[in-house]
C-alpha cells in the first residue's frame, strides 16, 4: 500500500489508458484509491478514481489546492503544461 500520496501532488500514470499522463492527486478516496484529474478528460466535476500503486509521484511537484470552488480545469491544464519541461 502507498500512502504518500497527498491531495495536490503531480503523479504520472503507470496503468490504463491513460498511462504516461500527468494527474493531479484531487482527493484521497480511501486506502487503496485516490481521484485525479487533469483538466482535460479528467474534469474537476467528474475526477477519475484511481488505485494508488497505478500512479508514480512525480518528485519535487505539487499544487496547491486550498478550495474546490476556486480552481478551474484550465488553471489545472496550465499547471501540468508547466511541469512538463521540469520532467525532461
Amino acid at each position: 500500500m502507498m500512502t504518500g500520496l497527498k491531495r495536490g501532488d503531480v503523479v504520472c500514470s503507470k496503468a490504463g489508458h491513460d498511462a504516461g499522463r500527468l494527474l493531479i492527486v484531487w482527493e484521497e478516496a480511501d486506502a487503496d484509491f485516490v481521484t485525479v484529474v487533469d483538466g482535460r478528460t479528467r474534469l474537476i466535476e467528474k475526477p477519475k478514481k484511481k488505485k494508488r500503486r497505478h500512479l508514480k509521484a512525480v518528485s519535487g511537484l505539487h499544487m496547491e489546492i486550498e478550495s474546490q470552488t476556486t480552481l478551474t480545469d484550465a488553471d489545472i491544464r496550465k499547471f501540468l503544461k508547466a511541469c512538463e519541461p521540469n520532467l525532461a
